[in-house]
């Protein structure tokens, strides 16, 4: 498990809606040696404010978000798991969508580890899929930002630079929640090929993550 950043938890409100007034900054400097110390000292009690502002309105999120009352459907998809495993559970949950892969990975440290994948194509999987580094996967931003969504990587200048780009094509991932603002790990659709995902399955793919965490541990 990973506690978020200040960084990162700030980019989840923003992903929640929640608006976030911007860091307090320094005003220019006067040239004036007491009102610099002055300035500086307001610029740090803004700032601590401004913190404890955001750790306020994080907690509201987590709260809300661990108060919420799973949905039928993610019900469903754990009592599957119970009786079948999260693999034939992700089977299930695959068949929703047009993506060729469905999978859960969890975190441990720097890597994401595979912990089960559906694969519509039925195929062994393979190797470059079992684990993958923090910093050359998607998985990346939706630990960061709380969620990552693109149907076409080639196309997405938020992409540029990544090795992966226009590689792994379709991509539609959400975290999965540890306990007090942790992350355990994601939950993904991917494809090689481009692929849309709906508002509807979105919503599903981010209440099925709710109910995922006792198959990660």
């Amino acid at each position: 498990m990973i506690v978020l950043s200040r960084l990162q938890k700030e980019q989840a409100l923003r992903a929640a809606g929640v608006a976030m007034r911007p860091y307090p900054t320094s005003p220019a400097d006067s040239g004036n040696v007491e009102d610099q110390r002055a300035a500086d000292l307001a610029l740090l009690q803004a700032g601590t404010a401004w913190e404890h502002e955001l750790e306020r309105l994080y907690l509201q999120l987590v709260t809300r978000q661990e108060d919420a009352a799973p949905s039928e459907a993610a019900l469903a998809f754990a009592d599957l798991c119970k009786r079948e495993g999260l693999t034939a559970a992700l089977e299930q949950l695959n068949r929703r969508v047009t993506h060729r892969y469905t999978a859960v990975y969890r975190l441990e440290g720097e890597l994401l580890r595979n912990v089960a994948l559906a694969d519509k194509a039925g195929e062994t999987r393979p190797e470059y899929l079992m684990e993958v580094p923090i910093g050359t996967s998607f998985c990346q931003f939706v630990l960061r930002d709380g969620m990552f969504l693109t149907s076409n990587s080639g196309n997405d200048d938020r992409l540029n630079g990544h090795p992966y780009k226009g590689v792994m094509v379709a991509y539609h991932g959400v975290p999965v929640p540890g306990e007090n603002g942790s992350l355990l790990g994601t939950l993904c659709h991917f494809d090689v090929q481009e692929q849309p995902l709906s508002d509807v399955e979105f919503a599903h793919l981010k209440a099925i993550a709710q109910v995922i965490p006792p198959y990660l541990k």
